[in-house]
């Protein structure tokens, strides 16, 4: 290459060896500048257009950070603001999500019963009186306040991923135990906590037993306690107990109780309905005493009012003219000891004046009525 005596420096080359070289790569350059002006430009139009642009899906809420700061938390309808770098949108689900939560004991073979429970390994619970139960649960929440939730607990960096609820992060401590952080990890902390200090405070007969829906309203209480003391954002819908069982080992000896337990509330409940039934019996059988007594006494009552009404009348009628009177009540009473005899009577009165006696021996017997007179008479 020839260089110019002057500078020093390489001569340009005027013979025209590389001009088209030079057009060439004039050429490319300037494709180059205009595909990264129209790349700026594209990006410059999706920045201020659709790079900002969403909408807010059902059941979801949206939290608008600018530059890490908390700007807006919408739930309905479709927003723009400038993309990343400068905001950052983060999705929180806000419907009811559910939560199973279960104290059991830990089985490698689930063919095996263990004899015992090791602290730290096995989930338990241990009553007021000393005994162990298992129990299982079904929390019902959802995320009240999204903005909250978000900046106070420990959530993923993606809340929602995909249209799903995100699973808490994963962390290992110092001793090298694997371990989950997070807002699951968190309610499920504090429901453990509720139900220990519930348990603590029961009786197994009443868990096992009668006392399950007290034993579910006072956890729930607790629970809620604990919630509105974390200040976290949540806000609980509903605390389910899905089951509670004694150990492996002892089931036969629980079942055994809860049997007679349940033998001895049925024979109560037919006693008692045998008390009332004969109770009732009673009631019934002395109401109908008592009406058939006040039947009785209204009529006697009325009777004897009748009665003497009866012979008051005639008393008046006998001091007024005894005779007729006296008569009446003669023939009165000859009617009636004569009403039980036949057709045929004879009455042979005393008297000093000479009659006679006519009998009529063999009389002629009825005919029968004939069947078609009686049908032409009616």
């Amino acid at each position: 290459m020839q260089k110019d005596n002057r500078t020093g420096l390489p001569a340009f080359d005027t013979s025209g060896r590389y001009e088209s070289g030079l057009k060439s790569l004039v050429k490319s350059l300037q494709w180059a500048f205009a595909i990264l002006f129209a790349l700026i430009v594209l990006m410059l139009i999706y920045f201020f257009s659709w790079g900002g642009y969403f909408s807010v899906e059902p059941q979801q809420a949206v939290i608008v950070m600018r530059f890490g700061r908390i700007r807006d938390t919408l739930t309905t309808g479709g927003h723009w603001y400038f993309p990343y770098p400068v905001h950052r949108f983060i999705r929180v689900q806000t419907n009811q999500q559910f939560l199973k939560v279960a104290f059991q004991q830990s089985q490698v073979n689930p063919d095996e019963i263990k004899d015992s429970f090791e602290p730290g390994l096995d989930n338990y619970l241990l009553t007021g009186d000393a005994n162990i139960v298992l129990t299982s649960w079904t929390l019902g929440y959802k995320i009240a306040d999204p903005a909250k939730y978000y900046t106070t607990l420990a959530t993923p960096e993606k809340p929602v991923d995909n249209g799903r609820v995100a699973e808490d992060d994963e962390v290992v401590d110092a001793n090298g135990f694997t371990g989950r952080r997070g807002p699951r990890t968190l309610l499920r902390n504090l429901f453990r906590q509720a139900v220990l200090r519930v348990s603590a405070t029961s009786k197994v007969d009443e868990l096992l037993a009668s006392g399950q829906a007290r034993y579910s309203e006072a956890v729930q209480r607790e629970f809620a306690k604990l919630l509105r003391a974390a200040d976290c954002g949540i806000e609980l819908e509903s605390v389910v107990l899905d089951q509670v069982l004694p150990p492996a080992k002892t089931k036969e000896a629980f079942a055994s109780v809860t049997a007679a337990s349940t033998t001895m509330s049925t024979l109560r409940n037919q006693a008692e309905a045998y008390r009332v039934e004969t109770a009732n019996d009673a009631l019934a059988r002395e109401a109908e005493i008592l009406a058939a007594a006040t039947t009785y006494r209204t009529q006697t009552v009325a009777s004897v009012k009748a009665e003497s009404s009866y012979f008051r009348s005639i008393l008046k009628e006998y001091r007024s003219n005894p005779r007729p009177v006296r008569m009446a009540l003669f023939t009165s009473a000859l009617s009636g000891a004569l009403t039980d005899l036949g057709e045929e009577k004879f009455v042979l009165s005393s008297g000093g004046a000479k009659r006679q006696l006519w009998l009529r021996l063999n009389p002629e017997p009825k005919r029968p009525a004939d069947p078609e007179e009686k049908k032409a008479e009616k």
